[in-house]
This record gives C-alpha cells, sequence and structure tokens, in this order.
C-alpha cells in the first residue's frame, strides 16, 4: 500500500477540503456526524456492558461516516443509512479495531497508575470530586514527581495510540487489510507526515477556539463533522485508493507533495 508524504501547507489543505465537502450537503453532513456520536453516547449510557458496546460501535460508525464522506465526494445518491454500512462490510475486524481500542487505554491507564502510586490516585479523586479549576491547578502544581511522571507517560501513550488508531477504520473499511496490518499503516502513514498533521491539528485547535464563542454550543456541532470530513481528506491524500474517481473535492496536484 502506497504510503504518501506531503508538505506543511496540506495540513491546512486538509481542513479547507474538508470543509468544500461538507459542504455538498452540509446538513447531510452535519447530521450524519451528530447521528454517529448520539449512539455511541447512548450505547455508553446503558447498564453493565455499555462502556464495553460503545467502544466497540466507534470503528464501524467512523467507518459508515467515511462512507458516507465518499457518497459526497463521488457525488452519489447519499443518506443517513449510509452510516450503517460499518455493520455490513468488515464489521469484525471493525469491532476488532474498537477491542484494541480499549485495550490501549487500559494499558495507558495502568501504567499511571503503577507510575504514580497513591499521589496518583489522590489527583484522581480530586479531578473526579470537584469542578473548581483553582483546585485542581494547586494539586497539579504541588503533585510529585511521580505524578508528574504518570500523566506524561499516559500521555505520550495515548498520543501513540490515536496516531496507530486514527486512520485504520478507514483503511479496513476501504481496503479490506487486516487490523493489525491498519494500523501498522496508520502510525507510519502519520509519522511520515507529522509537519502538516502538525499543522493541521494547531488549525483545528484555531478553529475550536473560533468556534466556540457561538452560542447554544453551535460550534461544537460543527466542529464533529469538519473533523471528520477533514479526516476523511487527509486519508484520501495519504493512502490513495486503487479505485481513484476523476470526481474529486481532495486535491491531487502533485505538485503540493512534499
Amino acid at each position: 500500500m502506497e504510503i504518501r508524504k506531503f508538505n506543511a501547507v496540506r495540513g491546512w489543505l486538509w481542513i479547507q477540503h474538508g470543509a468544500q465537502l461538507l459542504l455538498r450537503n452540509p446538513l447531510l453532513g452535519i447530521g450524519g456526524a451528530l447521528t454517529s456520536i448520539f449512539v455511541v453516547l447512548i450505547a455508553t449510557m446503558l447498564p453493565l456492558f455499555g462502556p464495553l458496546l460503545a467502544v466497540a460501535l466507534m470503528p464501524i460508525m467512523l467507518a459508515g461516516y467515511m462512507r458516507l464522506c465518499r457518497a459526497l465526494e463521488e457525488n452519489e445518491k447519499a443518506d443517513l443509512a449510509m452510516l450503517l454500512a460499518g455493520f455490513k462490510l468488515h464489521t469484525r475486524s471493525l469491532i476488532t479495531l474498537g477491542a484494541f481500542l480499549m485495550l490501549g487505554m487500559l494499558f495507558a491507564s495502568t501504567v499511571m497508575v503503577f507510575v504514580g502510586g497513591e499521589g496518583f490516585a489522590t489527583l484522581m479523586d480530586q479531578i473526579h470530586t470537584t469542578d473548581d479549576v483553582q483546585l485542581l491547578v494547586t494539586a497539579l502544581s504541588s503533585a510529585d514527581s511521580n505524578v508528574s511522571l504518570a500523566l506524561l507517560l499516559g500521555f505520550s501513550l495515548v498520543m501513540v495510540l490515536i496516531v496507530a488508531w486514527q486512520y485504520a477504520p478507514i483503511l479496513v473499511f476501504f481496503s479490506g487489510i487486516s487490523p493489525w496490518l491498519a494500523l501498522q499503516a496508520s502510525f507510519l502513514g502519520t509519522l511520515r507526515n507529522i509537519i502538516p498533521y502538525t499543522v493541521y491539528t494547531l488549525v483545528m485547535q484555531l478553529v475550536a477556539l473560533v468556534l466556540g464563542i457561538l452560542p447554544f454550543g453551535l460550534g461544537m456541532i460543527l466542529l464533529l463533522p469538519l473533523g471528520l470530513a477533514s479526516l476523511y481528506v487527509s486519508y484520501r491524500n495519504i493512502f490513495p485508493w486503487l479505485d481513484e474517481s476523476p470526481h474529486k473535492v481532495v486535491d491531487q496536484d502533485e505538485q503540493g507533495r512534499a
């Protein structure tokens, strides 16, 4: 599988072209993103195995939204039923990726508890029992070195997990490769494009700040579909399909490559 490499400007283009993709059918793009997150949130509220079900649904719903993005890109007739595509194709592999995500988060949590010890447990209790930001800042600043190391290790492990996972469901769904190969490809693809990916992340944070000033949480409603659509565009750039179509929203100008 070819993995392309791009320069820093490409990070901004992913966001720009993601917005263009959403503008082809804004109601469907926004509605699909909200429906996907709503399904996952409902699953988390179910008793006993709700959180496990939610983790299993995450890659499936992500694959469904990516199918919706492809339909918008190819000017296909699209509807919310496409969100169920992950239940019809490579479902077992997608659930495997959900299990990997859950185990990865569990491993990161275990490392943090083991390294941080009693001080980390105390800090977590304070985080869960208070909404006072000043109190939390004071607790963090007064934490010992073990707690700081635990937080650093936990953050690093979670970042590695995100990098390895973010493109994996899309690769499994569209390319049919194994979950393990998809995780490797996602990790290598992101590392190879770490400069545009960093630009993309920084710009998305700025977009989040700007959208955050909108009333009634409208900004966050727009941020989710923009993030998913731009993820799809970056996937199309970094991992070109064998069945690429001439009808694209994404910029395939080879001058944009590094």
